[in-house]
């Protein structure tokens, strides 16, 4: 209910309030941001105080006086309690932050309602300032003191498209360097659009906004520069009648976008044979069809420069900007911090280092916290770093970079599938490259996807292209395979990203989170885990990290729902074994399991009993777990399983051909860098519907074994990278399905099988660097099918005289360039 004193002036609480915030933003950093925000909102608010009392009384709104009252009041009790919040306390600083957010809202929307009013009195102020303006520039043209040039560039400023204010300096040689190739690009001829893009906080607009104050960018461009803040939901029309309006002309009533188009056409046809820069700032990925229309390659010299956090593929040069190297972030943040030079001297370089470590190199995190430590005694520096070492986010205590983050998460409301994978993607450690093999096992089985990954690999490409994440391809001759391997495709996040996509799968109660995600080190459970009768838990993907040293077994979890569980095992120490929690046995729903061990050599995976006959694709990094073992499990779903740095040649008592039961169903199967694999165990040949065989750098591997013949259903064989590989079996001729064969870097293969003519569907051999390679078997003619042949100018002059009998042979020969599909770190 209002107050009593609906009547009385707004004034005095009002200023009161105002008064407290402009103290309190001062003491209290961890709220500083929602306190800025408050004091911007109230401060813009207090030329006009007056005027809102006098409407208010005028118009007899006195229930919404004492409302507006009542909320001033409420304001003042919330500052208030800012002061008492312990700078630990992260839980009460994120409700207290909130509280801030919607006081601040609720304020713009009380005052709302008198705006109008207010805006129709300063609008006809406005006016009869200009007329008056327009007399006194009329008697001055008339008397000749003043010419029509002089009055337009005074018109021109009220609708002014002029750039903010550049930074005093920028940091960063990559920055720097960009600033110069833009440059050199708006000074030439032709490109008429430039994309500059990067993640949230990396300094585009900064960039921008130098770039606008060169002194060669200004000469050329004049006037005739706009600079045009886009944002989430921009209005075509309402564009074009400001880049009307800039140039000082009448603004016409624009109606549709066609009319916004015919417009700005003849907009750019009035200033003629001018260059025009036009610099569309923060340009979401669903603007694009905006951007389309502001486009004309046909005017010379009409240039667009685009910042946006999505790349834009159609448009093209692209600039990225990278997060700042260590030296670089100390510079910025240096001169972010710096008070005088005696507050410098007093923090050592060991405080410093840990501090911007954490910022992971990007600009908005360096400034922001800066800020936030400028001035402070070095115990408060000190308190920070131990907020993030006890496993803290910075997104927690620094509100303003989580809200420049979340704007760009936010972008991704249209596009839930993309928003999907982002989250996902907080499934593996930090500062690690994900392969992409493991993040198409496990969102083909989450997401229904094609089995092969093709559109796993899409997603990816749609992540890289919003800057939500980096995408790595080690090695560029998989592109001349065409055989959707992406053994070499890894993806990498941004730290603070991953972040977010952290928080926004923690929001909610835990038994209902869609994603559960956990960090166990030593003993250090969840408290809601180690309850005696833990709840099911709704989650479908289920992500542990463990630096595998509690003591304790595992505590039990229900996962009734779970379809992919990511197991990551990271340590120091150099551990022996890995233990499957007994809990899996019972995820009945399980599709995918992804076991990585992030210390440097393989451990033995105790408890592999456990994992179910529903399971579909199992892969297994750095893990001791010979292949022979696996025929006493049952695995009747399971359709791929790869193996990379894996130790899996153990002998065993168990009868090889067990395999072929115990995974009857198995299509794909990849072994990769597993260097004590020195031939294919016989039962593996058993497996009749298996269409990929893949056994790929593996140094010590050496034969195929003669039953692979028997694997009829083959349609894909690599054996890329096996450099002691010396021959193969003279039953692969019964392949009769395979289409691709991959011979890459075979470098002691010195011949080919006389049967291989058998091979009647075969379309593709990349045989790239099996230099032993003498001659071909004159059965190679029977390969009617065969469309493309991958070698060196050695081998390709054997191909030669083939072409006339294998006319839609193409023969590839692609040049030098550096083997970079290296083992991850």
């Amino acid at each position: 209910m209002p107050s009593d004193y609906a009547g009385a002036s707004m004034q005095t609480p009002f200023r009161e309030l105002l008064s407290l915030v402009k103290d309190v933003v001062k003491t209290v950093p961890a709220l500083h941001g929602q306190l800025q925000k408050i004091e911007s909102t109230l401060s813009t608010i207090d030329p006009i105080i007056n005027d809102f009392d006098e409407y208010s009384k005028q118009l007899d709104r006195q229930k919404e006086r004492g409302l507006i009252m009542d909320l001033l009041d409420e304001g003042k009790g919330l500052i208030n309690e800012c002061l008492r919040i312990h700078p630990l306390n992260l839980c009460k600083k994120h409700t207290q932050s909130k509280k801030l957010t919607e006081f601040n809202a609720a304020v713009q929307r009380e005052f709302q309602i008198y705006m109008p009013l207010l805006n129709q009195r300063i609008n006809g102020e406005i006016l009869w300032e200009i007329k008056e303006l327009r007399e006194e520039f009329k008697e001055l043209i008339h008397s000749g003191q003043l010419n029509g040039g002089a009055l337009k560039s005074g018109l021109e400023a009220s609708g002014s498209l002029a750039a903010p204010e550049a930074p005093d300096f920028i940091v960063g040689s990559e920055v720097k360097a960009s600033l110069s190739k833009l440059k050199e690009r708006l000074l030439e001829e032709g490109v008429s659009v430039i994309v500059v893009t990067a993640i949230g906080g990396c300094g585009k607009t900064t960039l921008l906004k130098k770039l606008c104050h060169d002194v060669d960018i200004e000469g050329k461009f004049n006037n005739n520069m706009m600079f045009v803040p886009v944002s989430e939901k921009p209005n075509l029309t309402d564009i074009v009648q400001k880049m009307i309006q800039h140039k000082g002309f009448a603004v016409p009533v624009i109606e549709t976008e066609d009319d916004a188009v015919r417009n700005l056409q003849q907009l750019l046809n009035k200033i003629g044979q001018s260059p025009v820069l036009l610099v569309l700032d923060d340009v979401w990925t669903e603007s694009q069809s905006i951007l389309d229309k502001l486009v004309f390659k046909k005017i010379k010299d009409y240039k667009i420069v685009v910042t946006s956090r999505y790349e834009f593929p159609a448009y093209r040069p692209v600039h990225h900007l990278n997060p700042l190297t260590h030296g670089e972030a100390l510079e910025l943040f240096r001169q972010s911090v710096t008070v005088d030079d005696s507050t410098m001297d007093a923090l050592d370089d060991e405080l410093l280092d840990q501090i911007v470590k954490r910022c992971k190199g990007l600009p908005l995190a360096l400034t922001v916290v800066a800020k936030s430590l400028k001035g402070k005694d070095r115990s408060f520096w000190h308190s920070k770093l131990l907020e993030w070492s006890e496993g803290h986010f910075l997104l927690d205590s620094e509100i303003d970079i989580l809200d420049g983050l979340k704007r760009r998460f936010n972008d991704l409301d249209g596009d839930p599938s993309i928003k999907e994978r982002f989250m996902d993607l907080g499934s593996f450690p930090e500062d690690c490259k994900i392969p992409a093999t493991a993040l198409i096992d496990m969102w083909v089985e989450l997401y229904k996807l094609d089995f092969d990954g093709v559109h796993a690999i899409t997603d990816l490409h749609e992540l890289a292209c919003r800057n939500l994440a980096d995408l790595l391809v080690t090695r560029r001759d998989s592109s001349d395979d065409d055989d959707k391997s992406y053994s070499s495709h890894y993806a990498m996040q941004h730290n603070l990203l991953r972040e977010l996509a952290i928080m926004e799968c923690n929001q909610g109660e835990v038994e209902k989170r869609e994603r559960l995600i956990l960090d166990l080190t030593g003993n250090n459970f969840p408290d809601w885990w180690s309850e005696q009768k833990p709840q099911p838990l709704s989650a479908c993907l289920v992500s542990i990290s463990t630096d595998g040293t509690f003591s304790t077994p595992w505590p039990n979890l229900e996962l009734p729902e779970a379809e992919a569980l990511v197991l990551n095992f990271k340590t120091n120490k150099q551990i022996k074994t890995c233990v499957l929690p007994e809990f899996v046995a019972k995820t009945d729903k399980l599709k995918a399991l992804i076991v990585t061990n992030y210390s440097p050599f393989p451990v033995e995976l105790d408890n592999f009993q456990v994992i179910g006959s529903n399971l579909r694709r199992i892969r297994l990094e750095r893990i001791t777990v010979p292949l022979l073992s696996m025929g006493n499990l049952c695995l009747q779903s399971l359709q791929k399983i790869s193996f990379y740095m894996c130790d899996i040649s153990q002998a065993s008592p168990l009868n090889d051909t067990k395999i072929s039961d115990a995974m009857p169903n198995l299509l794909e199967l990849n072994i990769d860098y597993c260097e004590d694999l020195m031939t294919l165990p016989d039962g593996i040949c058993q497996i009749k519907p298996l269409r990929k065989l893949s056994i790929t750098n593996c140094n010590n591997f050496s034969t195929l074994p003669e039953q692979i013949g028997q694997l009829a259903s083959l349609e894909v064989v690599r054996l890329n990278s096996c450099r002691n590989l010396l021959q193969l079996p003279d039953s692969i001729g019964s392949l009769r399905n395979l289409i691709f064969l991959n011979i890459f870097d075979c470098l002691n293969l010195s011949t080919l099988p006389n049967q291989i003519g058998q091979m009647v569907n075969l379309k593709k051999i990349n045989m790239r660097g099996c230099l032993k390679l003498s001659v071909l078997p004159r059965s190679i003619v029977k390969l009617r099918n065969l469309r493309k042949v991958v070698c060196e100018k050695e081998i390709a002059i054997m191909w030669g005289p083939l072409k006339n009998s294998l006319n839609s042979l193409e023969i590839k020969v692609p040049e030098e360039e550096a083997n970079f599909d290296w083992p991850r770190d």
